[in-house]
């Protein structure tokens, strides 16, 4: 022991013999003794102590395990400075009056038995099992107490228990023998002789017994000669004395202190009880005692500490212990040792124990008296019941309100410091709770048992009726009182073992175990562990409770020993011996198991600074890993204690660390580490851990008692010579972590999902955290229970405001995200300052930009690289600079030494290594400084120039690049001279400086704790010389030792460095409290966030073992962990882990590289088919790894059993080609398959038989089967990902096998085979599984490779075959998609003989299923169609045969399966088949035949006997339809083959049987089918008209002039007999029919334009007696139309020099467009110039031109070539040349050079040229039509006015373009017409035919015409004058054409006009007359003298009275119909 020590703990208050024998002790003496030693395998619990308990059995110390714990802080820095709770030297002496708890009368006949423990039931707390011997002891160690039945609430559970006798006024012993025995020998001796007051004080006492029998006398006359005695040299008279004292002590003979004489006013003695202890400890007189008085003491003190009847508290219990703790440390015996070290852990287990005890008895009487309580309100107790005693109680004694709130245990909560981090150091001197009047120098007390059957009371809140018990006597404060005494020893002693673990030892008492230190440390440390073991409860329950010596008010009892706890720890927990190591990692275990709740931050520190560092540095010893690494497996296996820990710390944005995380790393980090160790050593490995785990016997898994620390026993740690090297155990261990931790989360969410399911079924059950966290998992399947937290022990807790709910997982996950967005952007910054700002800045983390919010996150944030922030801090930008000084103004340098400042500031950053960046820094720091330190230097030049300076220094000493000599002490004194202003600073103040910075260099922690943890140790600077003599010193030394325990001493003082920052906190902050957030485990969902962030670490660790390993258990452990894994990543659907561990697992079964394929290879492959099995719900995408390894799996039997390789390839190996377009990739295959395939060689795999063999084992065989079978089992959603991904591995195999005669078709057959398992699904998933499997099949039947599809045809064949024995219930499609496949490949595929087989199957179905085919017509009919289009004939034929036969057979049924319109389009594509004529009339004819035997078949409903059954209104008011269900798809066939067929024949016939049909049928249709008919069946037969582009799109020149001569013109020809046929039906459809004829009036084709004229005629002609007012006004109306969209209005805008130019003399094109034509009223008209038009056809015939040849001039549209009109031509032309001769000189010189047109100015022009001769068109169809009397007598006159002036429009737009010369020749001199242009014969045309009908109707008698003969009458006789007029202008030189066409049209007139009545001719003579008159000055012809005689002769006849001339015929209005009559007329009047 170290000499420190042996003043604290070995040192007699008496004699310096004692020192002596210690210092002897401490050097190293051999601890010899004639007691007997320990025999071999014998314990030293296994020593008999005789006599040491009377009465009392052999137990042991120890209790349940518990779950929580809570620890406060109040550390004193180095324990050797302060009075020692053991340390005998100090004055522990009690203060003379010390009061005594009151004794209370009670029964006394129970004086030696035991009481019962109260059961759970009785003290609401479940305790867990007592160990075997203790129970046995217990049992028969005395008879059971005769307790009343109140007793119960006062209990004890053993001898060890607290307990208290009733004392009567005299003691009474059952027999004085051993008293008076032990007196006589005393009196016997010589020393009684020698000694007078030895003899007197004997023989005084002797008397007294006698004369006080049968009771024993005053305690005082037997105690004065035991002291005595037991002082004296004799060592058998002092064991004699101490024996007797000991038993008197055990028979409770010394609980009364002696009664004071009366009227002695001396103070009162000192208890009796103390002193007969006192008198014991003085017998030891150090190691010198004899070992018999030796054992006698430890006896003698043990029996004071376990009596059950007086319990000694304070002083005299440290007394004990201390003594005891000396005896274990000095005494020379190893047997004492031992007994010693028993009997001080009996006496720290009763101490506890008899807390434990306590508690139970409180929250008995708590819960007792809220059940009164709840009674008592339950009967109403009024306030007046309430009695004046009950009142004082609660005055007095109230601590609680009577009914309690319970607080849940979570919400104990420790203080946390809000803005400094709690670190190692801070555990030092850390104070949170205060004991300073808590001594080890406390009086000593004795508690006796007080009267029974007693509940305390708890008084009311003011305000509130106290409930009265009747009966009962309440003494609530004397009982907390009392438990305050208890709960005082127990801190006593705990605090005392934590203070003795903390010693410093020099560096040779560390590597010596039997040292006095090293043993002490041992001994406290386990005496720790035991008790927080063994009494778990005492720690963690909140009825545990120690009054504050500054507040006086109650803390928890972990928050009082927290302090002591946690520094013990942070002192040893990193300690270099092992021994420490263990028992440490022991406690620190107990600590993360059921004090996790109120440790929560110590526990991180200690995490992260001492368990995790081990794990990263190197030179840590591989057998503390090892020993960690169980400890971490421990915790691996709490599955709630993992989830706990990444709620708390890594969704906790406040923790340092994500400590689940980091964890996972560090072990997969290890388990991936590479050692190098051979198979065998793995198997020892393997053997050696199932031995060791079966044994068990470590003194840490019996848990209870510590293993034997005597000098003996105790052996140093020799590394176990193992078969194996340490460090594969600790990657082994690693591993088992691993596995252990999802095992662990596997099972936290599975039974998360039980209770979830539980609670779903049962709403009313509790979901309250008290129920959620009852108890946690211990060893053993005990569980302990944490009792409720009242309002009375523990403050309330109050919520952080802001903090998520308890558990909740989305506020949890968010936390989490948002730690993790925290965590990203402090990467980011120490990648890139400036992209990490910006990116904190835009989450919120930094508030705002400013430099002061900057910098704090700068200064306060962990994480940060140093360096990066000295580099972002030390630019020179403006923003930068300020960043930097708010940097360093948010430091607080007062009163601070400048090199500590310095030190401080330097430890923010890093300084970086550029000069003017150390420049400003300083410069900053020196202002900071100096403002803090106003008086430190002159001025803050000093400051800076020696902060540089020091800068420099530090460099210079400590930088290994600088070579040469460095620095001294007087350079560097020089290099400051004359910085304070001119003047020096102090030379001792620099040689300080230099000194501290030569001996401490200023580094940064975290690279000083780096260097550390990689094991580099400080580097040597002083030169070459050193370094040799560093090297020599070295030989014989362990250098890696050295280093580790240098950094284990590193990291225990920055654990106290730590922790005192933490106190630091606490004390800036004591002012507003804040406490630490726990949030307890309680939902599943958890896991999968859990998983999501640390699945890469459980990957990397699991693969590594399986790449590396080769020994069967270590695989099998791997895929245990790949198990859980993908069930971990199933259950929370995380697709990217479960792809990874899916994946991987198919890659380690190799089974695409058979000749490497080993048994660990089987193993993975076990693994994935039971992972099939049990997770195929789940496995979703995962499914085709899976597949695919099942794929190779039957691939490898096959070559296994002698197949060729060849002719199975590997699927792994397919060149994977995308499902889409089909057809290139069959392109691309044949032509693939083309290419010489390499010939199949034989199989040259070289595998093991074993391997093979084991993969055809019946339990593959059946594990794969099982996959398959139990897709009947799988859900909805499952089972199509399992068929998506079967499909995907069948595409792969098909590929692979290319054009192999025997392609691989496992996973096809497979597919047929779930189809059968799957078959009794319902419809609504079996659709969704045939998208999937209809695909496949679709793609598989269009390879290339026949055999594949000949396969998938048949598969597709069985499956339908047995789809079709279900019957199918209406109004489902299934039947229909199943056979879609077929109808793909007859589609699509190329193959004559697939497309038979196609055809052979569907026969097939029909034949032997047709009864139940429903939805299936629909495809089959699908499938004929397509073979309709075949050009094979066979297959034709046999298409056309089958689906006649259908026809025949099966009619009704598919008409009743609304197939009906199936079966007619096949028929029509049968009938468009031109290929094979024969079979297209034979469809047409069939489909003519379809409307009569649909009419006659019962299931139509349109059938006569459908009708009948079916005449209600419902279903009459449905026959559209039915029409359209029915008529429809009959009438729509003609019209495809109409519109589509390319036979003449074939479509002649559907255009006769579609009209006929309409004809038959029509008249049954309704209005509404009628417009469908119209819409898509008969317009759209000349939609075509309406588009030029698309008529020659629809056929070529040749198909359409034999489509337009046929089909169309009879088609036009059948619209008006239809309509003339239905007028009633179709009337209100004329402006359709209208529309129609006008669009074939307005093409360019003469043939289409003539028929429509000529159809119009004719529907007028046909209905001219059926039409009215209203149809006239139709008709008229599109007559206008027709005459707008024919007048040529873009002649006027046709001359460059007025509308853009449409082409140029050098050939380039212009913009094609005029605005004259696009305002075209009519939008569908064909002359639309947005349609290019081929180029100018002459199809009008009407020019008399050759087709193809250019236009000739409208003069020549305007007459027909005859001799007459060609005469007047020439002579035109020939007048015009000579009368204009200067015109017509450029005109020559044009002719000369002839004008270019453009096309696009071409097609212009030839549009302009066609309107106009549709105008003429259209006025001699007017001419025809009101030629025929029907129509001009049925036509209404305003109608035909209206329509006249049409005509008058035409006449005047012809005159006016006629009278414009200059533009005629301008477009004649633009290439418009060879010759000028001019428009005579429509402006004659339409004037003659003007004339006629107007004179006709003016000549009409009828009453309508009478009614509108004045209007008549206005509109003849203006235009008759004009004409007149006109004529008389013509010159008849020039213009005799003009003449020539005009006289006829003068004719007219004047006959007309001749033939007025009377009052008609006399009311326009003036008109006319002077116009006749001017006709005599011209040449005149026949025709017109005979009209101008016959006028001026009626003129005559009016005016002068001449007589009429005789006529030869009468005439009349009537006879002049046409002005060919007119004419005939004229004709024979004249001769």
């Amino acid at each position: 022991m170290a000499p420190a020590d042996s003043d604290v703990l070995n040192e007699s208050p008496r004699t310096s013999a004692d020192r002596d024998g210690q210092s002897s002790a401490d050097q190293g003496s051999p601890m010899t003794s004639d007691k007997e030693e320990l025999k071999p395998g014998q314990d030293w619990q296994e020593i008999k102590m005789e006599d040491a308990r009377p009465g009392q059995g052999d137990s042991e110390a120890g209790d349940e395990p518990s779950q929580y714990s809570t620890l406060p802080s109040d550390a004193r820095g180095d324990a050797p400075e302060e009075p020692d709770e053991l340390d005998p030297t100090v004055d522990q002496k009690p203060s003379v009056g010390t009061p005594t708890v009151a004794v209370h009368p009670s029964d006394n006949t129970a004086s030696e038995e035991e009481e019962q423990v109260p059961t759970d039931g009785e003290r609401g707390q479940p305790r867990g099992p007592q160990p075997p011997e203790r129970r046995s002891s217990r049992q028969s160690s005395a008879p059971s107490d005769n307790a009343t039945p109140a007793s119960t609430n006062r209990t004890r559970t053993d001898s060890q228990s607290t307990t208290a006798t009733s004392a009567t006024q005299r003691s009474t012993l059952g027999s004085a023998v051993f008293v008076v025995r032990a007196l006589e020998t005393i009196a016997a001796s010589k020393e009684a002789r020698k000694r007078k007051q030895l003899g007197e004080s004997t023989q005084k006492a002797l008397e007294a017994i006698k004369k006080a029998e049968p009771n024993m006398p005053d305690p005082e006359l037997i105690f004065e000669p035991l002291q005595l005695a037991a002082m004296a040299n004799s060592i058998p008279l002092a064991t004699t004395a101490l024996d007797c004292i000991g038993k008197l002590i055990n028979h409770s003979y010394f609980s009364m202190s002696s009664q004071p004489a009366p009227g002695d006013d001396s103070e009162a003695p000192l208890p009796l009880i103390e002193r007969a202890i006192d008198t014991i400890i003085d017998c030891f007189q150090g190691e010198a005692t004899p070992v018999e008085t030796q054992l006698q003491i430890v006896q003698s003190l043990l029996a004071a500490v376990l009596n059950d009847k007086i319990v000694v508290h304070g002083s005299g219990l440290l007394k004990a212990v201390r003594q005891t703790y000396n005896i274990f440390l000095l005494s020379k015996s190893s047997a004492n040792q031992q007994v010693a070290q028993g009997t001080l852990t009996q006496m720290v287990g009763t101490v506890f124990e008899r807390v434990k005890v306590r508690i139970a008895m409180k929250e008995a009487r708590l819960n007792a008296l809220k059940d009164k309580s709840r009674d008592a309100e339950a009967q109403s107790v009024v306030e007046s019941n309430i009695t004046a005693e009950d009142k004082i109680l609660g005055a007095e004694d109230v601590q609680a309100s009577p009914d309690i709130p319970e607080v849940p245990t979570a919400e104990v909560a420790s203080p946390l410091e809000p803005k400094e981090k709690i670190t190692l150091q801070s555990f030092e001197n850390r104070k949170s709770f205060d004991d300073e009047r808590i001594q080890d120098n406390a009086p000593t007390m004795v508690t006796r048992l007080k009267s029974k059957g007693k509940i305390p009371q708890l008084a009311p809140k003011s305000g509130e009726p106290s409930p009265q018990i009747a009966g009962e006597e309440f003494q609530y404060a004397d009982e907390d009182e009392e438990d305050e005494i208890f709960m005082k020893d127990a801190f006593l002693v705990f605090r005392a073992m934590c203070k003795l673990s903390i010693k410093s030892l020099p560096a040779e008492q560390l590597s010596d175990l039997k040292s006095h230190g090293m043993r002490s440390k041992l001994l406290s440390l386990h005496l720790v562990h035991t008790i927080l073991n063994n009494n778990m409860i005492v720690f963690t329950s909140p009825l545990a409770t120690i009054r504050s010596s500054s507040t006086n008010e109650p803390s928890s009892f972990i928050q009082a020993i927290k302090q002591y706890l946690c520094l013990s720890l942070s002192r040893n927990g990193a300690s270099s011996v092992n021994r420490v190591f263990e028992v440490s990692c022991e406690i620190f275990w107990l600590m993360i198991k059921n004090m996790r709740v109120m440790l929560k931050k110590e526990i991180e520190v200690f995490l992260k600074e001492i368990y995790l560092a081990i794990l990263d540095k190197r030179n840590a010893p591989v057998a503390q890993k090892e020993y960690l690494m169980s400890v971490f497996e421990r915790l691996c296996a709490d599955p709630r204690a993992l989830v706990e820990i990444y709620l708390n710390y890594d969704c906790d944005r406040a923790a340092l660390d994500n400590v689940f995380q980091r964890i996972i790393e560090h072990l997969s980090k290890i388990s991936g580490s590479s050692v190098a160790v051979t198979a065998t050593q793995q198997q020892q490995y393997e053997e050696h851990h199932v031995k060791a785990s079966s044994t068990g016997s470590d003194w840490q898994n019996r848990g209870t008692l510590p293993p034997s620390l005597s000098a003996a026993t105790i052996t140093a740690f020799v590394d176990a010579d193992t078969p194996y090297p340490v460090e594969y155990s600790v990657k082994r261990q690693s591993l088992d972590c691993l596995v252990e931790t999802l095992r662990s989360l596997v099972n936290w969410s599975q039974q998360g999902i039980a209770d979830a399911t539980a609670r779903f079924q049962e709403p009313d059950s509790r979901n309250s955290f008290e129920d959620s966290r009852e108890s946690l998992e211990v060893p053993g399947g005990t569980t302990t229970s944490t009792p409720k937290i009242s309002n009375v022990d523990t403050p309330t807790r109050t919520s952080t405001p802001g903090a998520p709910a308890e558990d909740d997982p989305s506020q949890l996950e968010m936390a989490k995200q948002r730690k993790t967005a925290l965590m990203n952007g402090i990467k980011q910054f120490n990648f890139k300052a400036t992209r990490g700002i910006k990116y904190l800045l835009s989450e919120g983390f930094i508030k705002s930009d400013s430099p002061q919010h900057i910098a704090e996150f700068l200064l306060n944030h962990h994480g940060l690289d140093k360096a990066v922030i000295g580099e972002y801090l030390g630019e020179g930008e403006a923003e930068n600079v300020a960043i930097m000084h708010a940097f360093v103004d948010a430091m607080d340098f007062v009163r601070t030494r400048f090199v500590d400042a310095l030190r401080r500031f330097l430890q923010s950053f890093r300084l970086p290594g550029e000069a003017q960046k150390i420049d400003r820094f300083m410069l900053k720091f020196a202002e900071r400084y100096m403002a803090g330190n106003p008086n430190a230097f002159a001025n803050a030049d000093t400051a800076y120039v020696l902060a540089y300076s020091v800068i420099m220094l530090n460099t210079d000493q400590h930088s290994t690049k600088l070579k040469g000599r460095r620095m001294t002490r007087e350079d560097f004194i020089k290099n400051n001279r004359g910085i304070n202003d001119n003047a020096d600073l102090p030379e001792e103040y620099l040689s300080g400086i230099f000194d501290e910075i030569a001996h401490n260099e200023i580094v940064l922690n975290t690279e000083r704790e780096a260097a550390a943890s990689i094991g580099l140790g400080s580097q040597p600077t002083a030169g070459i010389a050193a370094n040799i003599g560093q090297a020599l010193s070295t030989v014989g030394r362990d250098l890696q030792r050295e280093a580790y325990v240098q950094a284990s001493e590193e990291m225990a003082n920055k654990t106290e460095q730590l922790f005192k920052s933490l106190v630091r906190a606490q004390r800036r902050n004591a002012s507003k409290p804040t406490l630490t957030r726990f949030i307890p485990a309680t939902s599943f969902k958890h896991v999968g966030p859990m998983f999501d962030v640390t699945w890469m670490s459980f990957l990397s660790g699991l693969s590594g073992h399986i790449q590396d390993s080769q020994n069967i258990e270590t695989i099998r452990l791997c895929m245990e962990g790949f198990k859980l894994a993908i069930r971990i990543a199933c259950l929370f659907d995380l697709e990217t882990p479960r792809v990874a561990f899916v994946s991987a697992l198919a890659k380690f079964t190799n089974l695409n590289n058979l000749s490497e394929m080993v048994a660990k290879n089987l193993e993975a492959l076990k693994v994935l088919l039971e992972v099939a099995q049990n997770e195929g719900n789940i496995l979703k995408s995962s499914w085709r790894d899976i597949l695919t390894c099942i794929s190779q799996l039957d691939r490898f039997q096959l070559i296994s059993t002698g197949v060729d390789e060849g002719v199975v390839p590997d699927v792994g190996k397919a060149r994977i080609i995308p499902q889409t377009n089909a057809d290139a990739s069959s392109r691309k295959s044949v032509q693939a398959s083309r290419r010489p395939r390499p010939r199949p060689t034989p199989s040259s795999t070289n595998y093991l038989p074993d391997i093979a063999q084991e993969s055809r084992s019946t339990d593959v065989i059946k594990g794969v089967d099982r996959i398959f079978t139990n897709t009947a089992n799988m859900s909805g959603d499952a089972i199509v990902h399992f068929v998506r991904a079967l499909c995907e591995v069948s595409w792969q195999e098909i590929q692979s096998s290319g054009q192999s005669e025997s392609p691989r078709t496992f996973s096809l057959q497979k597919l047929v085979e779930i189809s059968y398992y799957n078959m009794t699904r319902v419809r609504f998933e079996w659709t969704a599984i045939w998208q999937v499997l209809g695909e496949h099949f679709n793609q598989v039947g269009c390879h290339t490779n026949t055999n594949v599809v000949f396969i998938a045809l048949d598969s597709l064949r069985q499956l339908s075959m047995r789809f079709l024995e279900i019957e199918e219930l209406p109004g489902f499609k299934f039947q229909k998609d199943f056979l879609k496949p077929f109808e793909h490949v007859m589609s699509n595929s190329g193959v004559v003989a697939v497309k038979d087989m196609v055809l052979d199957c569907l026969i097939q179905m029909i034949r032997a299923r047709g009864q139940n085919i429903r939805s299936g017509w629909k495809t089959m009919f699908g499938i004929f169609t397509a073979a309709a289009r075949e050009p094979y004939e066979g297959i034709v034929n046999v298409a056309f045969e089958n689906v006649v036969q259908i026809y025949n057979t099966r009619f009704g049924i598919v008409i009743s399966q609304g197939a009906f319109a199936d079966l007619i389009v096949c028929l029509t594509e049968f009938s468009k088949n031109i290929r094979f004529q024969k079979k297209s009339l034979q469809a047409i004819e069939t489909l003519k035949s379809t409307v009569p035997k649909m009419l006659k078949t019962p299931e139509c409903p349109l059938s006569p006997q459908s009708k009948q059954e079916d005449s209600t209104p419902q279903k009459r008011a449905s026959r559209a339809t039915q029409e359209e269900q029915f008529w429809f798809p009959v009438l729509f066939a003609f019209h495809n083959v109409l519109m589509t067929g390319e036979d003449l024949e074939v479509r002649s016939r559907a255009l006769g049987y579609l009209f006929d049909t309409l004809i038959k049928y029509g008249g049954d249709f309704t209005s509404e089918f009628w417009d469908i008919l119209w819409r898509q069946l008969l317009y759209p037969i000349f939609m075509v008209l309406k588009s030029k582009s698309e008529l020659n799109k629809a056929l070529n020149t040749e198909e359409l002039s034999v489509w337009l001569s046929t089909t169309m013109i009879q088609a036009l020809r059948n619209m008006i007999s239809l309509f003339t046929h239905y007028f009633k039906s179709l009337e209100y459809m004329l402006n359709r029919f209208l529309d129609l004829l006008t669009l074939c009036i307005c093409q360019e084709n003469d043939t289409i334009a003539r028929i429509g004229s000529n159809c119009l005629q004719q529907l007028i002609l046909q209905n001219v007696a059926k039409f009215e007012a209203q149809h006239w006004a139709k008709i008229v109306t599109a007559f206008v139309e027709l005459f707008e969209r024919t007048t040529a209005n873009q002649l006027f805008a046709a001359a460059t020099s007025t509308a853009p130019s449409y082409g140029q003399s050098n050939g380039t094109a212009s913009r094609a467009t005029d605005s004259t034509m696009t305002d075209s009223p009519v939008p569908f008209t064909p002359l639309n110039d947005g349609e290019a038009t081929p180029p100018f056809e002459n199809s009008l015939k009407i020019n008399g031109l050759p087709s193809g040849t250019p236009s000739s001039t409208v003069d020549d549209v305007q007459e027909p070539t005859s001799a007459r009109s060609e005469s007047f031509a020439q002579a035109e032309r020939k007048d015009t040349a000579s009368s204009e001769l200067e015109d017509y000189k450029p005109q020559s010189e044009l002719q000369q050079q002839p004008i270019v047109v453009t096309a696009a100015r071409r097609r212009f022009f030839n549009k302009i040229i066609t309107k106009c001769v549709l105008q003429l068109l259209m006025i001699e169809t007017v001419n025809e039509l009101f030629s025929n009397d029907s129509v001009y007598a049925q036509i209404p006159s305003p109608e035909l006015l209206r329509l006249m002036a049409l005509l008058k429009k035409s006449y005047w737009f012809a005159k006016k373009f006629n009278a414009d010369k200059d533009l005629r020749m301008r477009l004649w001199r633009e290439g418009f017409m060879k010759q000028p242009p001019n428009l005579l014969k429509q402006e004659s045309g339409s004037a003659a035919t003007y004339i006629a009908i107007l004179l006709r109707m003016y000549h009409d008698e009828g009453e309508e015409r009478k009614r509108n003969r004045g209007d008549t009458e206005d509109a003849l006789i203006p235009l008759c004058a004009d004409i007149i007029h006109g004529y008389n202008t013509l010159d008849e030189e020039t213009q005799q054409r003009n003449i020539v066409a005009w006289r006829p049209v003068v004719v007219d007139v004047m006959e007309g006009y001749t033939s007025f009545p009377k009052e008609g001719f006399e009311k326009h003579m003036e008109t006319f007359y002077p116009l006749a008159v001017d006709l005599l000055g011209r040449e005149l012809g026949i025709e017109i003298r005979l009209a101008l005689h016959a006028l001026l002769r009626r003129v005559g006849e009016i005016r002068m009275g001449m007589p009429p001339a005789p006529t030869v015929a009468p005439t009349s209005p009537t006879s002049l119909s046409s002005p060919t009559s007119l004419r005939a007329r004229r004709t024979s009047r004249g001769r």
